[in-house]
């Protein structure tokens, strides 16, 4: 199903961050080493960061092969594995990322004869809408402000426009969710930074990821200004203030839904 990214949110625990964030585009990344490394905190790190192979035990074969003191090769099956063989690239780890909660909307298409249809059809798409940019308390926990990002593809114009001027690689894209119990193969390249167990699906994430021949460690980088870009909100206020709807056209004779 593909979704459309109508906002982007960054929670943060003090104040002055999402100041610095309104007023210059600050943006602190840590490596994906550093995500990796994270210890009592599920909610910003994961030792599984950027899998580059993931196989259930029960679908791949292992063999220890060993030399005798007297010379001779033997081998033997190694069965019964406790669970997923997990493989990580070590290159992954100097990469930067920025991690963002992305509220999106699922592509639709309705259609109506009357007006009370339409009616209708708007109504079902508002409550859909609704719950779709509810944030969970899992998030709204993160800290006790929130910058909104409303012009998504402005701000993306933005990043992608400073990391070319610092002259560093850049990506960027929804992380993809995937279930730790039944997936079986392997992801290709920096892919893997945009995969993730789907026990943290409920992050709804949206990550820019940054490489450069900088020596390896946290980065900042500026945007610039986000005025006309995002606005500031408590997190705790964001499910009550906040509300995204349909805006119909009131021109007759058109179709308000597309």
């Amino acid at each position: 199903m593909t979704k459309k990214i109508v906002l982007l949110v960054k929670v943060f625990d003090k104040e002055e961050y999402a100041d610095a964030f309104i007023q210059t585009g600050e943006m602190f990344c840590k490596t994906i080493g550093q995500f990796k490394r994270i210890e009592g905190d599920i909610a910003r790190g994961d030792q599984f960061e950027a899998p580059s192979d993931w196989h259930q035990p029960d679908r791949i074969s292992m063999t220890l092969s060993f030399r005798t003191p007297g010379g001779d090769e033997k081998s033997f099956p190694i069965e019964g594995l406790a669970g997923p063989l997990v493989m990580q690239h070590t290159e992954h780890d100097r990469l930067n990322a920025y991690c963002m909660y992305a509220v999106t909307v699922p592509d639709f298409e309705e259609s109506y004869e009357t007006e009370e249809e339409r009616l209708r059809v708007v109504e079902k798409i508002n409550s859909m809408l609704k719950v779709h940019s509810a944030l969970g308390e899992e998030i709204l926990s993160l800290g006790e402000h929130a910058v909104l990002i409303i012009k998504v593809a402005d701000f993306i114009d933005k990043v992608s426009e400073v990391a070319k001027a610092k002259g560093y690689s850049s990506w960027r894209g929804l992380v993809d969710y995937f279930d730790p119990e039944t997936f079986h193969g392997s992801f290709e390249e920096v892919e893997s930074v945009f995969k993730k167990r789907n026990i943290y699906s409920y992050q709804k994430e949206f990550r820019f990821v940054f490489d450069s021949s900088d020596p390896e460690g946290e980065k900042t980088l500026h945007a610039g200004p986000l005025d006309g870009i995002a606005i500031k909100l408590k997190t705790s206020e964001i499910n009550s203030k906040f509300e995204l709807k349909l805006a119909e056209d009131q021109h007759a004779n058109e179709d308000p839904i597309g």
